[in-house]
């Protein structure tokens, strides 16, 4: 499992120099985590400090570069309804290209079938696993083959 775990946090740093994405750590003082964009260029600011324990960075991480990937950045005093456009566009992103459908399948055809089971595989909080989970479910209208159902 950290063998996963660290493919994946490689992956997202591959996807931060595929996209000239520039990364910096430093307290930005309101949140743990923000993307700035300027003139096409983006940029993610994390603060380490909030973060307990390495599978909230990889998910802050991967939601910022969701940010980058689509474009979907805002002012600060943004409506409310553009924000939260905007945020589910980057956890969207983030899902289809950190958790995608096939290798949670894959995970959960290994015996992999509860949330925390996968959150430890993958290296992502239990609840991140969970918002993923009904994204393909609820959102996307994947259903996912658990081992005792061929049988």
């Amino acid at each position: 499992q950290i063998r996963e775990a660290c493919e994946l946090l490689s992956k997202m740093y591959r996807d931060i120099r595929q996209r000239g994405i520039r990364l910096f750590v430093h307290s930005i003082g309101f949140t743990d985590a923000a993307t700035l964009e300027m003139g096409g260029e983006h940029a993610i600011f994390l603060d380490f400090t909030p973060f307990s324990d390495v599978s909230q960075y990889r998910e802050a991480l991967g939601h910022e570069i969701g940010h980058c990937a689509t474009g979907c950045t805002h002012a600060v005093a943004s409506p409310w309804d553009l924000v939260e456009k905007h945020e589910y566009k980057a956890d969207r992103w983030a899902f289809e290209h950190y958790l995608p459908p096939e290798e949670l399948q894959a995970a959960m055809d290994a015996g992999l079938t509860e949330p925390w089971q996968l959150a430890e595989w993958y290296g992502f909080p239990e609840q991140y696993v969970r918002r993923a989970l009904e994204y393909w479910t609820q959102r996307r209208g994947i259903r996912f083959r658990r081992r005792e159902d061929e049988e």
